[in-house]
């Protein structure tokens, strides 16, 4: 089994496959790593000259031309937000810079505070021009973060680009809370990729089984602060502009990253019966919640809807 790994995003992306030519498919990986490296650098708050930057500098002094696949990931993320009724808003980015999660250290701040990040955030602010392919910020001051889509578009664009190459059986992560399965692992119809426990990384909390389809997991554990007993998740309820409550963690399994990305988000926030909903009208939609007992109740995973395997 070859398994080829990089650094973007935060992270470390590995790409999985096995076969008789290792060469073929190091070089199939790597050029399938090259384009996640092109999108992190296209789309990172954190490299000033990123197309991404750009837009949220620019936006609210008219419309700003976006690249096509960068355009259609926001129109994406602007048809979850409404399906979701808001539960994931890419324009979150003043309520994370208010918690102070953008410099590493939460804080709870004054309500006055919260209320002010919240007149700049809702997609309902966002003009999409799909003719002209441009983006405008109807207000100054709105940040667009696409933290929790981007590492489900980079899989997507990962496995786009092994099966130019002909592959047809690797397994695609980042950091492994956003996995996408091609075909099925060796010898196998599937791939079956564990869910970790939210108090133990060395244990899983359940298992699917995965085929054309990818998974993404949103969990409390990932970037939290606490205070006062209290844990504070980077999870944000983008309505309230406070870190979600109720979930230790979300997964969802759909047949794109991207989607999966931005639902495991989206569930996290909505709790169990919204995402029971939410998957009932989409057949193809699967979720495995972990809600939140307390300290001292295991863990204990819930499956929802379709596309969750067998463990």
């Amino acid at each position: 089994m070859l398994r080829v790994t990089r650094e973007a995003m935060g992270t470390e992306f590995q790409v999985v496959l096995s076969g008789e030519d290792e060469r073929a498919l190091e070089r199939a990986a790597n050029d399938a790593l090259d384009e996640v490296q092109r999108l992190d650098e296209q789309m990172s708050l954190y490299r000033p000259d990123s197309e991404l930057c750009f837009i949220n500098s620019h936006a609210a002094e008219g419309p700003v031309p976006v690249e096509p696949r960068l355009f259609k990931l926001l129109s994406g993320a602007a048809e979850i937000w409404e399906a979701t009724e808001g539960a994931f808003d890419i324009t979150v980015g003043p309520l994370m810079e208010c918690w102070g999660f953008f410099r590493g250290q939460g804080r709870i701040p004054p309500q006055e505070e919260i209320d002010k990040a919240l007149h700049r955030v809702g997609m309902q602010h966002i003009a999409l021009d799909a003719r002209e392919k441009t983006v405008r910020f109807d207000r100054p001051g709105i940040k667009l973060d696409l933290g929790g889509i981007a590492k489900g578009l980079a899989v997507d664009a990962a496995a786009v680009g092994l099966g130019a190459w002909d592959v047809t059986s690797a397994l695609i992560h980042g950091g492994w809370s956003t996995v996408y399965a091609l075909g099925g692992a060796p010898n196998e119809v599937t791939w079956r990729v564990g869910i970790r426990h939210p108090y133990d990384a060395n244990r899983r909390v359940d298992a699917v089984t995965l085929r054309n389809q990818a998974l993404s997991t949103s969990g409390n554990y990932e970037k939290f602060f606490a205070a006062d007993g209290v844990v504070y998740s980077h999870i944000m309820d983008p309505r309230t502009g406070w870190p979600a409550r109720g979930m230790l963690s979300a997964s969802a399994i759909t047949k794109a990253g991207f989607a999966s990305d931005a639902l495991s988000t989206a569930f996290f926030v909505m709790g169990e019966e919204r995402t029971r909903a939410c998957c009932a009208a989409r057949p193809n939609v699967g979720a495995v919640l972990v809600p939140d007992g307390g300290r001292d109740v295991e863990p204990e995973a819930v499956r929802i809807g379709g596309g969750t395997g067998e463990t």
